[in-house]
This record gives C-alpha cells, structure tokens and sequence, in this order.
C-alpha cells in the first residue's frame, strides 16, 4: 500500500490545492462548496490525507480549490475553463472526481476539454440541481446578503451530514465555532451559489465519450435518486451507484464504500 504523504501548493498563483502523493495515476478532486475557498492547513490538510487513503493506493491527488476574487455572473463553465487551462499545464491528463459543486465544474471540464480527463466520477451530484436543493441554494444566498454567518455556517454544516442527530450536532458546532468569511470570500460565494442554481447541463451530457461514473444517496436534498438516474442516463454508458437511505453526506459517512467504488471504476481499464 502507498503512504499517504500532503503537502499544499498553488497552481499559476490563483488556485490552491493538496497534493497526496500515492500511486502514480494523477487523479484531480475538485471539492464542493464552502464558505472558505483559500488554502487547506493544518488539520484540513491531514483530514483530506486520512480521508482519501484508499484512492491514494492508486493515485496522486491533486484537491484543487475554487480560485478567488470570482467575477460576479461567474458560470460553471467560465470555471471550468479556468481549471482546464492550469491543469493541463500542470498535470496534463488525469482522472477527474468532482463533489457536489465541484461536480458540476468537473462536467463542464470533461464537456470542454474531452481529451484532458481520461475517466470521470460525478459524486453527490447532477445535471441540475433539485427543487429541494435550489431551495437550500437560495436560502443561503439570503443568509450570506444578510451577512448571518453563524446561522449560515450551521446551515451548511447540517446540509452535509445524514441523520436528525448529526445534523443537529453539526448546525449547532458550526454556528458557534465556523468563523466570518472575509469580504473576498463571502462574495465568492455569492457568484459561487449562484453559479450552482444556474447551472444545467442535461442537455450536454450526451456529447461525453470518456468512461462516467455517477454516485450519490437516494434522499440527497440536493441530488435525489431521480436526478443521479437522469444524470446517467444522459451521459453515455454511465455507471450509476446509489446508496439507499443516504443523503448527501455519502462523501463523509460512507466514504469507504464510496472510495471503493470510485477506485474500481478508475481502475477499471488499467
């Protein structure tokens, strides 16, 4: 098995990332949405390290964050080309695993730039969001105008964790403790969220010729089953993997089986 060493780094000064050095397959993990889009220390860093063992085994990653200072209008595709252009300087072609947010960029990269990613894993997320998801979506858009951090903070915190008790423990730690975004960061988010409720590639999926692996929670809010269905559905000999009874916590509380899965389909043809 290959340790897993972290260290941290920028791509062309704007986009900061954790590289987990592993196997030799270069694998990019484009994360999902936070209030932060900075660069990883700390504990953040040895959290991705413990957390991603097992893709490590097979890959070197590269958990590349949102880049800063976003245009306001900001679409995930205008992401996406931002992404493309530094990691094919800097990496070349790789396998691409997006979560949440950072799976609706990692579709638009793969719809742009086919012949950079070799195989594609779309995790916790869709072609669009849900009617449920844009609810939250919107809802934290008037909290962060409001500049009500705590409740924001423990708003999000719970939306990423399955199960009434989690979510309960999780809204009331992260109002107390997550910290105020600076004004950078909070209009990121801004453009950010607002890039994710516009965003709809339902149509645009079909033109994917890469190997696609689409796997999240049958009771997501933001990406049920219907959606995970139709969103392999579009894309050509997708593979879809749905857990029963879980939400959009699947990254954190099931993530063995969630690595597995994306491992074996990785490796799939190697």
């Amino acid at each position: 098995m290959a340790t897993t060493q972290a260290r941290t780094g920028t791509f062309a000064g704007r986009f900061c990332y954790v590289r987990i050095d592993g196997g030799a397959a270069p694998l990019v993990v484009l994360p999902g949405l936070t209030l932060s889009n900075g660069a990883p220390r700390g504990l953040a860093v040895t959290a991705y390290a413990r957390g991603f063992r097992r893709l490590a085994q097979d890959h070197t990653l590269f958990i590349v964050q949102r880049p800063q200072g976003l245009d306001d209008g900001v679409t995930t595709a205008d992401l996406a080309a931002e992404y493309a252009a530094v990691l094919g300087n800097e990496i070349g072609r790789f396998d691409l695993m997006g979560l949440s947010t950072g799976g609706l960029i990692a579709q638009q990269v793969a719809l742009a730039h086919p012949d950079a990613v070799r195989r594609l894993a779309l995790i916790v997320t869709g072609a669009r969001l849900a009617p449920s998801g844009q609810r939250i979506c919107r809802r934290w858009l008037e909290l962060a105008r409001a500049r009500r951090w705590r409740e924001l903070n423990g708003d999000m915190a719970a939306e990423v964790v399955d199960g009434p008790v989690l979510r309960r423990i999780a809204r009331t730690v992260l109002s107390l403790t997550g910290r105020a975004p600076t004004d950078t960061e909070a209009a990121d988010f801004v453009a950010t969220t607002s890039a994710v409720l516009a965003h709809d590639t339902s149509a645009a999926l079909a033109e994917l010729r890469m190997p696609a692996l689409v796997l999240g929670g049958s009771v997501d809010a933001f990406f049920p089953a219907d959606a995970l269905e139709a969103t392999a559905a579009a894309i050509p000999d997708a593979e879809l993997r749905i857990f029963p009874g879980s939400g959009h916590g699947v990254p954190k509380q099931r993530s063995g089986p969630m690595q597995e899965a994306v491992a074996t389909f990785l490796g799939a043809d190697r």
